[in-house]
């Protein structure tokens, strides 16, 4: 009779205690601890286990760095889906491990069926195949949805089996080019005497996985589910094995859908890419299409980077007079924190009664930004919205300061020649900043603002002219 072992796991973060804690030490959640009992397995038994699963092979412990340098260097593999190659820094690395997460409904299924299929067609090889393991719906839910989506290809394999031992021994290390697995929250290990789903399973299975996957140079796409909060379920166990981490982000009431690289060990992090929903899948659009050119005041451009990568973003902004004693500020897109700093700037600096007005922020297309460099854009809709002043399709980009002044961003140039691809009139940009080639467009004007009280007048200029 093999021995168990108890121990106690935190439902919230994944820690791990042998004995039982009221408070998590960890994420600090009350009355999180859950009692599991693992087995203590015979050697022999385990060994059985992981020489089916592919990880009791002979290998080479340590390689010599010109080695290395020689595996590295490999070709990567394409998704020939452009967007997703292009936010994986040039396709799949041999071995990567990526994990997919967000809210159910969202479209994770989808573009993991699209994936499969397009990187399916890639292959020059005959006898090559992508597994597509669905512990969630049945063979012929998959099929249906493949038809729905016009996808008829034989070189993916499809199975609905939960018992990760079993997955890794019927997978043919020869012949497989992707794993894709639907999702981890679904699937056990025999090693684990414990729910499905709970943190202890999802640990083992996401770690056989990964040894599987860089022993056969391999990649692999592991879907996984987000809890309330919006954070993938154990994220303590997950995020930090896999090599690469991706959320799906979207509102159920449109049909856009954001990609964004969280972590990435191949590449760099914090590249979006923007995708529709629609009855034959999803499909990659321009992020340019989130922007709306209106003709009220409170609207105004920025460019924003995103990874490596300048993005065009549009900023929203609604000031109300309001009969409190203090107006709110309500934010969606930047974190209301920047927005309190603004407005506070702007009304000590400019005098302006900003405290008994409340102050609505959007980021179009339900973008969440975080560059610095959008702090210009913030400050001219405000005051855009305040004077009641449209100021035209303009760029603005430059950080503020708690003096008031405007500052320079980083890569502004790399920012403005993204922007030139927009129907903008105008670029308005610190006075610090030199930038010459932007005369070379005719039609296009810079401006240089050196402070808040020259944009404000830069702003009050264009309601007096229009007056």
């Amino acid at each position: 009779m093999p021995k168990t072992k108890t121990i106690y796991v935190c439902d919230k973060c994944g820690y791990e205690s042998p004995k039982w804690f009221g408070r998590c030490p960890v994420c600090g959640e009350w009355n999180s601890a859950k009692e599991f009992q693992l087995k203590d397995a015979s050697t022999e038994a385990k060994n059985i286990r992981s020489q089916d699963a592919g990880m009791m092979e002979s290998h080479p412990r340590f390689f010599d760095l010109h080695t290395a340098l020689e595996r590295s260097e490999e070709e990567r593999i394409k998704t020939n889906i452009p967007a997703v190659d292009q936010l994986l820094n040039g396709g799949l690395v041999r071995g990567q491990v990526v994990l997919l997460g967000g809210e159910p409904g969202v479209g994770k299924s989808t573009l993991a069926l699209q994936i499969c299929d397009a990187t399916a067609k890639s292959n020059e090889r005959e006898d090559h195949v992508v597994y597509y393991i669905s512990g969630e719906e049945s063979v012929q839910q998959v099929a249906s949805r493949a038809k729905r989506l016009g996808i008829k290809n034989p070189r993916i394999l499809i199975s609905s089996e939960t018992q990760i031992e079993d997955i890794l021994s019927n997978i043919d290390p020869q012949k497989a080019r992707l794993i894709v697995i639907d999702s981890i929250q679904t699937l056990s290990s025999v090693d684990i005497d414990s729910p499905v789903g709970g943190v202890v399973q999802i640990k083992a299975v996401v770690e056989k996985v990964r040894i599987f996957s860089k022993k056969y140079n391999i990649p692999s796409l592991l879907i996984a589910h987000v809890t309330k909060e919006g954070v993938i379920a154990g994220p303590k166990l997950v995020e930090h094995v896999v090599d690469t981490v991706i959320y799906f982000e979207g509102e159920r009431t449109t049909d856009y859908r954001i990609l964004r690289v969280q972590k990435n060990r191949y590449g760099p992090s914090g590249e979006i890419s923007v995708f529709q929903m629609t009855q034959e899948g999803l499909k990659s659009l321009s992020e340019d299409i989130l922007l709306n050119y209106s003709n009220t005041p409170g609207n105004v451009f920025t460019s924003v980077f995103e990874g490596s990568r300048p993005l065009n973003v549009q900023i929203q902004a609604l000031v109300s007079r309001v009969k409190m004693a203090s107006g709110r500020r309500i934010s969606h897109g930047i974190d209301v924190r920047k927005v309190i700093i603004i407005s506070a700037v702007l009304a000590k600096h400019l005098n302006l009664p900003l405290d008994f007005h409340d102050i609505y922020i959007n980021v179009s297309g339900g973008l969440n930004i975080t560059d610095p460099g959008c702090e210009l854009a913030i400050a001219g809709a405000i005051l855009s919205s305040f004077l009641d002043s449209y100021i035209g399709n303009v760029l603005m980009v430059g950080e503020v300061g708690l003096d008031g002044s405007i500052r320079p961003t980083v890569n502004v140039t790399k920012r403005i020649e993204n922007a030139k691809k927009l129907q903008i009139e105008r670029i308005i940009i610190p006075a610090s900043v030199d930038y010459n080639s932007i005369n070379s467009k005719s039609d296009l004007k810079v401006e240089h603002v050196k402070d808040v009280r020259d944009l404000f007048e830069l702003v009050m200029s264009e309601k007096t002219d229009k007056i």
